[in-house]
């Protein structure tokens, strides 16, 4: 319940393409709203003018079971570059808006591979074998 009214204004939003052996798929551009306060997620189809598909919600608001761990989604599943199946579908997400980036950043303890200082690290720690010019 604590969580509920803590978290319950943060919506992190991602673009998501979808996984599928359909040659037809292959462009098809997804938006995945996660709901920090009660971990529902929504997902909502972006769709070109004319490309004979139908834009908008592709898939209510509701817990989505993760079915590699049986347990719920949680916000600190959703990362750049994973995999996440949602529905029977399998999306991949790439990338995020500037408000879910920061949320992310602000947040290290949820999101590890976001910080800043994680990522300063892995950066220098194979360019510390190397010698400065």
């Amino acid at each position: 319940m604590k969580k509920m009214f803590k978290q319950d204004m943060h919506i992190l939003r991602f673009n998501a393409k979808l996984i599928s052996t359909e040659p037809d798929d292959e462009d098809r551009q997804f938006i995945i709203s996660f709901y920090c306060g009660d971990d529902t997620i929504q997902v909502y189809e972006v769709c070109d003018k004319n490309s004979g598909r139908i834009g908008g919600k592709f898939m209510e608001r509701k817990l989505h079971k993760n079915p590699v761990t049986s347990a719920y989604y949680k916000e600190k599943d959703f990362l750049i570059g994973r995999t996440v199946f949602l529905g029977g579908f399998k999306f991949q997400i790439a990338s995020a808006d500037e408000y879910t980036e920061k949320y992310m950043e602000d947040n290290p303890d949820q999101f590890p591979e976001q910080s800043l200082e994680n990522i300063i690290t892995k950066i220098k720690k194979p360019a510390s074998a190397h010698k400065s010019l």
